[in-house]
């Protein structure tokens, strides 16, 4: 009969190989660490470690087992993020009422200056801002030239600041 290997034996002889398979099966090194650290635990509560016949086989099916049993609870448990992750919002996504009586009251004052602008001005802002056509484009949909377009948007614009 052939001498088998005590815990510290075992241990040293396969936490290693052991360890590396748990980091490949488990998302986080940590835990692939705590459960080596479980597997040769178990090992200890067995009635004879020492007498084991494959000592190795023994501590990888604890391994596998011990990994289904991870993977079942997490499956079974809503997945839960950690409070500094920065994907999570704790926000509402709604703005709150002050805010949205503050954008209200801000687009009534941006219409009100709109309204109060020249009709060429307020055509060259709104052709340039919100269709994204070029000075030469307004000029020519206006009939002035280039420069004179830009000199609208421009007064357009200043007039629209001095609201605000």
């Amino acid at each position: 009969m052939t001498a088998h290997p005590n815990l510290d034996t075992l241990f040293r002889r396969h936490a290693g190989d052991l360890a590396g398979y748990l980091r490949h099966q488990l998302p986080c090194p940590h835990l692939a660490e705590d459960f080596c650290q479980e597997v040769f635990l178990r090992l200890g509560q067995h009635p004879e470690p020492t007498r084991l016949e494959e000592p190795r086989a023994y501590l990888f099916r604890i391994a596998r087992n011990l990994v289904i049993d991870h993977h079942r609870r997490c499956r079974s448990r809503p997945a839960s993020q950690p409070l500094d992750d920065p994907g999570l919002c704790l926000a509402c996504p709604r703005p709150c009422p002050e805010e949205v009586t503050e954008r209200r009251l801000c687009l009534m004052r941006l219409c009100e200056a709109l309204d109060a602008l020249p009709p060429r001005q307020r055509q060259a802002l709104t052709w340039h801002r919100l269709e994204g056509l070029p000075q030469a484009e307004i000029g020519r949909r206006l009939g002035v030239s280039e420069r004179m377009a830009g000199r609208y948007v421009a007064q357009a614009i200043e007039h629209c600041r001095t609201i605000f």
